[in-house]
């Protein structure tokens, strides 16, 4: 575990010395989520910590902060949540919007509820439905002035909580996309500009779309730069926000129920652990036996070269990468697969389903943890003690297979002799006009995959086949997928970028003959541009010229940055805004915890 520990800035004017407000922020890049630690002179509050609560419990002890309270922003769906572990160990009360329906131990709160952590600083909760209806997005004020706002799903940088994600709950996307329009519009741009934005997500998380490469924001740029602001007209963001969202993966729904009613302990300050259902090879495989058909899921963690040079048969692939899931706040430098690990799991294995792993030796506990984040921890069946021997697996009579994976270069000579190559990637992949997709490629989601292979054996009857992806992961899971539902198959090594760099002639088509006959978006690239789209778009450009000759009244010079909108970015601190905006950054610098 490396900690990188914020000092703790000191003015001193005098004899008095002035203690600022600290923010931590702990950022988990296999599941694009942050956590955050608001502390003052040794009193602190947890937001929305994640299940593994031991890495909290360590840091407060280390900086020698007490909770005051630990805060849940709303029933999260796609991680289960370590408020649980994190109270039980501290005594701190846990805090929720009074619109959760939470069952386990908590305070409801409600709009203007405080959390004071002395002389005039304090974290205010505001009701923000519309990501779920018990959203509460929680101020910091310092002596008067609202300095930031820790918004979980409400509001993240670019883009604000999807709303579909409560649909079997009995909340419709409808009711939820017309409260946060109300959220957005009555509260949200209500905030001063300054103010700076802690979102509940980064890049990669599934509960948005078009969010920002960045894990911070103001509300100035986000009232610029974010679509959600920039759309006044009503029919127009209820539009934005319900269409276009990606599939939520199937262990959602598991998620939020244990958030609702308060899971098991993992880890605590009493050492309270699940125990590791280790299992030794003979009695692992026996196992294995007695589980049969859809509902037992075998899944081996190791990495895709590994797996492929030999694995018990039937196994599936889900290479769980070396960093422990945990990234520093820079997603955009996550090494490869690290980011999808869980996600994945939990979109393909339904949340019933038994689960035996293989996993690196020494490793097992992390892929545990890993799967506690999401609920399946207790679908574990046994975990291969030792880790994978072929030497020991065929002495005891177990089928061991292998396969060759392929290089980037040897892809058209294959394609010649009648392979076929799948691009498991998203549509929107396949036909995005930045990179496109290799000729001849056919377009076969992963999260569409399993319930596609009659389809692929009636239509490909005999062929074998070649997937790629982005990075590699989806590639292997696919492989290692259709090799389980008895089709010869393999992956290319170092995924579309090693396309691209291979064959530059033959990447970067844009065309939908590649789209499976069945699927149901395979004239998605030809339709028009929705009305959402274009109103976003002139708001935006509207938005930003009327910023852009204020300013230029007053003298300053801005440049345009940024992804999924214009950014405006002051070269001076002249204005209030301007040395609000500054002073903030001079304070906040945030930490990462890493696993």
């Amino acid at each position: 575990q490396n900690t990188n520990t914020l000092e703790w800035l000191k003015h001193d004017f005098g004899f008095a010395t002035v203690v600022m407000v600290e923010v931590e922020t702990y950022y988990l890049g296999c599941l694009a989520q942050a956590s955050y630690l608001v502390h003052y002179k040794g009193i602190g509050v947890l937001i929305d910590p994640r299940r593994d609560a031991k890495l909290y419990l360590d840091h407060l002890a280390e900086i020698n902060v007490r909770l005051k309270g630990v805060v849940l922003t709303h029933l999260h769906a796609d991680f289960v949540a370590g408020h649980t572990d994190v109270s039980v160990a501290t005594g701190a009360p846990v805090f929720m919007g009074r619109h959760c329906d939470a069952r386990s131990p908590h305070s409801p709160v409600v709009e203007g509820d405080r959390l004071g952590l002395g002389d005039g600083v304090f974290l205010e909760a505001l009701e923000t439905p519309g990501h779920t209806p018990g959203c509460v997005s929680w101020l910091l004020t310092e002596y008067g002035t609202v300095t930031r706002a820790f918004t979980g799903d409400t509001l993240f940088v670019g883009s604000v909580g999807r709303p579909d994600l409560l649909g079997s709950l009995g909340t419709s996307k409808e009711a939820l996309a017309m409260m946060m329009y109300d959220t957005v519009n009555n509260k949200l741009k209500k905030l001063p500009d300054a103010c700076i934005v802690h979102p509940g997500h980064g890049p990669g998380s599934p509960c948005g779309k078009m969010l920002s490469d960045k894990l911070t924001s103001t509300i100035g740029e986000e009232r610029v730069s974010n679509q959600a602001f920039t759309l006044l007209d009503k029919e127009a963001f209820l539009a934005f926000l319900t269409e276009g969202q990606p599939n939520a993966p199937s262990y959602f729904l598991g998620c939020v129920s244990l958030n609702k009613t308060g899971p098991p302990l993992v880890e605590g300050g009493s050492g309270t652990y699940q125990a590791l259902p280790l299992v030794p090879a003979a009695e692992f495989y026996k196992r294995l036996g007695n589980f049969e058909g859809d509902a037992v899921y075998k899944l081996d963690t190791r990495e895709a070269p590994e797996y492929a040079s030999a694995h018990v048969a039937g196994f599936l692939n889900f290479p769980m990468g070396t960093h422990g899931g945990v990234d520093t706040l820079t997603p955009d430098k996550l090494e490869g697969h690290e980011g999808n690990f869980s996600i994945w799991v939990g979109t393909l294995v339904p949340p019933a389903a038994k689960i035996f792993l293989v996993t690196p030796p020494g490793r097992e506990r992390e892929v545990f943890i890993r799967l506690a984040r999401i609920g399946m921890s207790s679908n574990v069946e046994g975990i291969l003690q030792g880790g994978f021997s072929a030497e020991a697996a065929e002495q005891i009579g177990v089928a061991v297979a292998s396969n060759t994976r392929m290089e980037a270069t040897k892809v058209p000579s294959a394609q010649e002799v009648g392979q076929v190559v799948l691009d498991v990637r998203t549509r929107g992949e396949f036909v995005c006009k930045r990179n496109g997709h290799l000729a001849g490629s056919f377009s076969a989601p992963l999260c569409e995959l399993q319930s596609a292979t009659e389809e692929l054996r009636q239509r490909f009857a005999g062929k074998s086949f070649i997937t790629y992806c982005r990075g590699g992961f989806r590639s292997a899971v696919a492989a290692s997928v259709l090799q389980a539902a008895g089709f010869p198959a393999t992956d290319v090594i170092g995924g579309y970028p090693a396309l691209q760099g291979a064959l530059p002639d033959q990447t970067g088509k844009l065309d939908t003959e590649g789209f499976l006959v069945d699927s149901p978006i395979s004239e998605a690239p030809k339709a028009a541009i929705p009305q959402w789209k274009l109103l976003g778009l002139f708001r935006c450009v509207a938005a930003w010229a009327s910023e852009w000759l204020s300013r230029l009244r007053a003298g300053r010079v801005m440049s345009c940055a940024g992804r999924g909108g214009l950014r405006l970015q002051l070269r001076d601190a002249c204005g209030p805004v301007g040395q609000a905006a500054a002073a903030a950054r001079a304070v906040h610098r945030i930490s990462d915890v890493v696993m």
